[in-house]
């Protein structure tokens, strides 16, 4: 009897989460596709949402649960902006006119000054305001943090739901892998200072792995070939790359906005705190994490990285629970009748996944009805 009590009060926690989470979410969705779509579709994506935040308060498995609704935006945004080239069906209604992705806003951030400088000389200048791209990423940097390459990017999610996919890695990184990973920072230093002094988006010119189109390419055919192999070669470690070591390769290797949010990130106050006191120091911890981003420290225990995006692949894995969401390394207080849902790991699963899913519905709801097309004939 107590036990069944207590999954009843445990399924009424979760649902209460759910509701929270769908809310929020199904109104600005709503919003957003108001002008294309039926309400039908952001209802799906919503209860879709809220089913991911249920199934993670009430089992426990965070990683899991987000993984599934990750590895399902991701194939929404495929869906929507991809297949476009092969069915009229699937034509993009969202960022029409927007040519960059966040990706591409961090190794151009320099040029970004450079033309508000140039704004503010011409007397044209004008403050940030809420509807902006820099307030956007200032608000998403103060909710989510580095969580965001783990619970809302398009790109994230395809390596991290093909790292899954193995039983076993085929290759295993070893410690070059950890003396690697701080390629990314090299990158957006590098990829700074070219596209300010080409005053070109050179990352999307050159290794962006969805620019495989002649709208980006030269015009030589020199230089056309060399952009094609490089593309290739991030799209390999995009899409190999996982299946071959169960890690995020193009995200942990390759991603210059993975390097700006683990610097920027750190004003975000969720963390993933080890537990000395239960941690036997296994490192099974440091297998498990997709993103290498867990080391062995001085005394023999796991040390977390500042490119850990809180996917929280390391608290299933641990076999004694020896991590733990925190809020600047500390616990929430518990008290009161709410208090198994006041957590710091509820607050942040909150913010991420309501955050990723209000994202994905600028794709999501509209692949869904592509989808659904596609099954009708087309009509």
């Amino acid at each position: 009897m107590e036990e069944t009590g207590s999954q009843k009060l445990r399924a009424a926690e979760a649902g209460i989460f759910s509701l929270a989470v769908f809310l929020p979410v199904f109104i600005l969705s709503a919003h957003i596709g108001e002008r294309e779509l039926s309400r039908a579709y952001p209802l799906a994506w919503s209860l879709f949402a809220a089913a991911a935040a249920f199934a993670i308060a009430y089992t426990g498995r965070v990683s899991f649960y987000r993984r599934i609704f990750f590895s399902v935006s991701a194939l929404a945004f495929l869906a929507h902006f991809k297949l476009s080239l092969f069915s009229r069906i699937f034509e993009a209604s969202c960022f029409k006119d927007t040519p960059f992705c966040h990706i591409a806003i961090a190794p151009n951030f320099l040029n970004y000054l450079y033309q508000q400088y140039l704004a503010f000389m011409s007397g044209g200048w004008k403050l940030w305001g809420p509807l902006t791209l820099g307030a956007a990423w200032i608000f998403i940097t103060l909710a989510i943090g580095r969580a965001w390459c783990s619970w809302a990017c398009f790109y994230g999610g395809i390596d991290d739901g093909l790292s899954a996919l193995p039983r076993r890695p085929l290759l295993k990184g070893g410690s070059w892998a950890l003396k690697l990973r701080d390629l990314p920072a090299a990158l957006l230093a590098f990829m700074l200072l070219v596209s300010f002094a080409y005053t070109l988006p050179v990352y999307c010119l050159w290794l962006c792995p969805f620019k495989l189109t002649d709208v980006f390419m030269d015009a030589g055919a020199a230089t056309h070939r060399l952009q094609y192999a490089l593309m290739a070669l991030a799209l390999a470690a995009l899409v190999i790359g996982p299946l071959l070591t169960k890690k995020r390769v193009f995200c942990s290797y390759l991603c210059p906005f993975a390097a700006w949010q683990a610097f920027w990130g750190r004003v975000n106050p969720f963390r993933i705190t080890v537990d000395r006191e239960h941690c036997s120091g296994c490192l099974v911890c440091a297998t498990a994490c997709p993103m290498t981003a867990i080391k062995c420290g001085p005394d023999g225990r796991p040390e977390v990285l500042p490119y850990c995006n809180l996917c929280g692949e390391c608290l299933g894995a641990c076999p004694s629970g020896g991590f733990r969401y925190t809020l600047l390394g500390l616990d929430l207080p518990a008290a009161g009748p709410a208090a198994r849902l006041l957590t710091a790991q509820n607050f942040f699963v909150f913010s991420a996944l309501t955050l990723g899913a209000v994202f994905s519905s600028l794709w999501a709801p509209a692949a869904l009805r592509d989808v659904v097309k596609l099954l009708a004939g087309g009509n």
